[in-house]
């Protein structure tokens, strides 16, 4: 007597199918979280590589769009243009401690011409986080504005940062805002602006929190998740090959008798 393995009459072809499925998306998850850290690292480590480097100097002049401008450290001159300030809201607070929704605070800084004369290209720059009214989000805590030409240093970031947004309807001319487009932003006030967000690091008596989240921030939370998705995906092979297992030895003595 004799017993032959038939794989195919040990996993029904249904489920087996549906926890290839779960595998292959688990494990792409998986993937994507790890790119997260990875990405995230790699930032950290750019960031740590040009902190020594000179300053960029952003002139009246625009720049040419380029990723090479992103987490260099920048410097910038001219007089905040305060009547086009935009907050965006349900921010929290970038040190990660701080459970309080916020505002992001953004102005248009007008960088002068050559000569001080007439304007130049402006640059948007990324001011603070300012914490938000519990009760009403359109009461404002007063911040002031530097009046007159001010320096700001700080650091190129490639664009606004944002968060996904459920509305699609335009919030042109808002002061509370979402999410802000650089272009489309600039295109509203009808001036040109650089083609980066300068994200104030130097103190400007605002009031302002600067406390930015470094790069590697929830990088470790990435490998978590990765760790979690791909946990999942071995539990799942592990109950297929299980439910096999079982399926075989339940439907081998029927076999063995129809063989003999």
């Amino acid at each position: 007597m004799s017993v032959r393995f038939f794989p195919a009459r040990f996993f029904r072809p249904a489920p087996t199918l549906a926890a290839l499925m779960v595998i292959a998306l688990t494990c792409a998850l998986g993937n994507w979280q790890l790119n997260r850290a990875h990405e995230k690292l790699a930032r950290a480590a750019r960031q740590q590589a040009l902190a020594a480097a000179t300053p960029l100097l952003l002139g009246p002049v625009p720049l040419a769009a380029s990723a090479d401008l992103a987490d260099r450290r920048v410097r910038a001159r001219g007089r905040f243009d305060a009547a086009h300030t935009v907050l965006l809201d349900n921010r929290p607070h970038g040190n990660g401690t701080d459970s309080r929704a916020g505002f992001l605070v953004l102005t248009p800084l007008r960088i002068a011409a050559e000569g001080g004369t007439g304007q130049g290209a402006s640059v948007l720059v990324l001011r603070g986080w300012l914490p938000r009214d519990a009760q009403d989000r359109s009461r404002i805590a007063p911040f002031p504005t530097p009046a007159g030409e001010v320096d700001i240093d700080g650091m190129a970031l490639a664009a606004v940062p944002k968060v996904y947004n459920l509305g699609s309807a335009s919030e042109a001319g808002q002061k509370i805002r979402q999410n802000l487009d650089l272009a489309a932003y600039g295109a509203e006030l009808g001036v040109t602006l650089q083609p980066l967000v300068l994200e104030q690091r130097n103190d400007t008596g605002d009031g302002l929190a600067r406390d930015w989240a470094p790069a590697d921030s929830g990088a470790d939370r990435h490998y978590g998740y990765a760790f979690q998705w791909f946990g999942l995906a071995a539990l799942t092979l592990v109950l297929l090959l299980a439910l096999g297992w079982r399926r075989s030895r339940a439907t081998a003595p029927a076999q063995a008798s129809r063989m003999n």
